[in-house]
């Protein structure tokens, strides 16, 4: 009669690893590297969006506060009475046009002829924007007959342009003014 032996052997020794263990932790690795440098790619990218909109927002200020300086100066400056002293030439940031419906394409060398804020209302420099990138502004004189009314009416057409802190961000902004 033969006898059976039952031999068990162990495979837990160090010499049967195939190493597994090291190539899943270099690919999990691997995927948190990427996930990091993905990271910091979109928080540049948020800081660089936030920038520019803080840049847009502060010439869009400046161009406001140029066409409420120009308000001013149609007000205040004693310099505008109906539209004496205003003529073609477009001198001292003011112009005349017989016709009223002018765009801001049609203003193309109003920079060369437009005033800059607080010249004729002493109006301090804003603090955000340099010196010489303070927003400047051209009121242009119209002279409209309303339907209904039997006088005319004097109407002026104000473009203010504006940079923000840099001098890559601009704002255009026009408005019909009637005192």
């Amino acid at each position: 009669m033969m006898k059976s032996v039952i031999v068990y052997k162990s495979f837990t020794s160090f010499q049967n690893q195939s190493g597994v263990v090291l190539i899943v932790s270099l690919i999990m690795l691997l995927l948190l590297t990427i996930i990091g440098i993905t990271g910091m790619q979109v928080s540049g990218l948020e800081e660089k969006m936030a920038g520019n909109s803080k840049e847009r927002n502060l010439a869009f200020q400046a161009a406001e506060a140029g066409l409420r300086d120009a308000e001013n100066d149609i007000l205040h400056s004693n310099r505008i009475s109906g539209l004496t002293g205003m003529n073609n030439l477009c001198t001292g940031g003011l112009c005349y046009t017989a016709n009223p419906i002018l765009h801001i394409e049609d203003n193309v060398g109003f920079i060369a002829n437009a005033v800059q804020y607080g010249t004729h209302t002493a109006a301090t420099d804003l603090t955000n924007i340099p010196a010489l990138q303070q927003p400047r502004y051209l009121i242009v004189g119209m002279k409209v007959w309303p339907p209904g009314t039997v006088n005319w009416k004097y109407m002026y057409k104000v473009t203010a342009v504006a940079q923000g802190g840099q001098a890559t961000t601009s704002s255009i902004l026009q408005e019909v003014y009637a005192p």
